[in-house]
């Protein structure tokens, strides 16, 4: 389940692999886990379901082991080099000659698509849709991926290790963050049953400078049809103390600079991410946003040169004083079950329309209106269908386009829009085709009592996110399904956790939306 899609992290490892290979292990879906990698109770492979973890993890806590193990580390952030200095001592013997050791290499923070995010553990997930993946396998340090002897293993033995490792950049496409690194040590007897384990606290070395904060990875739209913003971008430790306070100075064109007191805590080569509070400013054709860092730790900072990140950004474009679009709507023979309306970003209603007459059999009937809006602005479209089957359901094959005053098709929709769909554009978008992303959008089993499947076909690789809303509005389910291959796709909705009564499913698909009905009768 951890292959890629174009474009995203890959967090798998060959050490991973092997780990997950090992012989009584016994795999047969996700998520499942092993403890300590021992056999509980009647069962015969050590894979389990979550719902036997923290049983598992009682059950070892309650029992003593007989062999101690500890260690710590240095990192040269300047070299990349880790030196492990690891000790295991035998307070009793082990039943068998030999151990294995095992030294891991753990990263936290990578930030990457996680299905069931939203719905099992939401707190881990990032403002931009993203999960914070934690504790994931980079390397395991020691020979071959289920360790090495160890030995001897009598009562009152001690043996030591020392372990040299210099960290690459990335593995694979995901980057090493120094500050991120996590070491665990652990003694099994063979490949499985491991007997102690412990993390290696780390000591990073190799730092020149005390206070230094660096700015970088600004995030800026690269086109705007507002008169403010609110800048985001990455504050890191360079320095061997905690940052735990910066001023951040920031102005855009050169106007009037705003001040910002960040407070936190980050460890040295941590990075944080700041968002400031928004400015205002005098909207230019081309922009230009500069930040930078005055104070460090409320003095200087020892290395100013990389105190400063800058960021240009372009109005949109108008080419007259008016927007002049052309609405298709090609309705199926429900007619009275179709409305729709563009806001502005204000959320007023600048124009709206429908329902329209009910055709005399299956059918369609092309229903074209001229909707003039304010060239400088931003503006959502949205269409609706009351029954919830969209106006391409069998009864006609319906559509919706618009145009702008060039005749060029901007959006598109093929009608298979459930009960809805919306399109967010601004006034220099329009000239730009741009088609829906998603096309035939299914629930089954409809009504539903345990689980229902959402079909839905991408016309190319896109950004997905699924909610489920109920009648009035309140979303019930929340999940990023990330960057996701075109072709057709589904997602498994759990009703569980739904009362009976009528919900809403919307699939948000970059700039585009289809929503459909699903009933929940248990």
């Amino acid at each position: 389940f951890a292959t890629p899609s174009a474009g995203e992290p890959d967090f798998r490892t060959a050490d991973g692999n092997a780990i997950a290979a090992i012989p009584g292990t016994g795999i047969t879906g996700y998520p499942q886990g092993s403890v300590n990698r021992r056999l509980f109770g009647t069962a015969t492979v050590t894979a389990m379901s979550r719902s036997l973890w923290t049983s598992s993890v009682a059950n070892v806590l309650t029992q003593s082991a007989y062999v101690n193990v500890a260690g710590e580390a240095e990192l040269n952030a300047a070299t990349g080099v880790i030196t492990i200095d690891i000790e295991a001592y035998y307070t009793a013997s082990s039943p068998t000659a030999t151990n294995k050791l095992t030294v891991m290499l753990l990263q936290n923070n990578i930030n990457g698509p996680q299905t069931g995010a939203a719905q099992f553990n939401p707190a881990m997930i990032n403002p931009d849709g993203t999960y914070r993946h934690m504790h994931a396998l980079r390397d395991v340090l020691t020979t071959g991926a289920t360790g090495e002897d160890l030995s001897p293993t009598t009562m009152g033995s001690s043996v030591t290790r020392t372990i040299t490792y210099t960290v690459p950049a990335s593995y694979v496409n995901v980057p090493v963050d120094l500050s991120n690194l996590e070491l665990l040590v652990f003694v099994a007897e063979g490949i499985q049953q491991i007997i102690n384990v412990a993390e290696i606290p780390i000591t990073i070395t190799g730092l020149t400078t005390t206070n230094n904060a660096s700015v970088n990875s600004l995030v800026t739209e690269a086109e705007v049809c507002a008169t403010s913003i609110a800048p985001t971008f990455n504050l890191k430790n360079e320095g061997n103390a905690p940052l735990t306070a910066a001023n951040i100075s920031y102005s855009v064109n050169g106007g009037t600079a705003s001040n910002y007191a960040w407070t936190g805590s980050i460890n040295p080569l941590g990075t944080a991410v700041v968002t400031l509070p928004a400015i205002t400013y005098a909207l230019n054709a081309t922009n230009t946003l500069d930040i930078n860092v005055t104070a460090v730790n409320g003095g200087n900072d020892d290395d100013p040169s990389n105190n400063t990140v800058s960021g240009n950004f372009n109005q949109t474009s108008a080419a007259s004083a008016t927007l002049n679009l052309t609405l298709n709507v090609t309705q199926d023979r429900y007619g009275s079950e179709i409305t729709w309306k563009f806001f502005n970003e204000a959320g007023v209603i600048m124009s709206s329309g429908g329902p329209y007459a009910d055709l005399a059999a299956n059918g369609i009937l092309l229903n074209t209106h001229n909707v003039t809006l304010p060239a400088i602005g931003c503006y959502r479209f949205e269409i609706y269908d009351s029954y919830g089957d969209g106006i391409n359901a069998g009864y006609g094959a319906g559509s919706v386009n618009i145009k702008d005053g060039n005749n060029t098709t901007f959006y598109s929709n093929n009608g298979t829009y459930g009960a809805g769909a919306y399109r967010n554009f601004s006034a220099g978008t329009t000239g730009i085709e741009e088609n829906s992303f998603v096309s035939n959008v299914s629930v089954y089993p409809n009504p539903v009592q345990v689980n229902a499947t959402v079909n839905f076909n991408l016309t190319e690789s896109n950004a997905v996110a699924i909610s489920v809303s109920n009648a009035i509005g309140q979303t019930m389910i929340s999940e990023n399904l990330g960057k996701l291959s075109a072709g057709n796709q589904t997602w498994l909705l759990d009703a569980a956790q739904l009362s009976n009564g009528i919900y809403f499913v919307e699939l948000k698909v970059g700039n585009s939306s289809l929503i459909q009905k699903v009933s929940v009768n248990k």
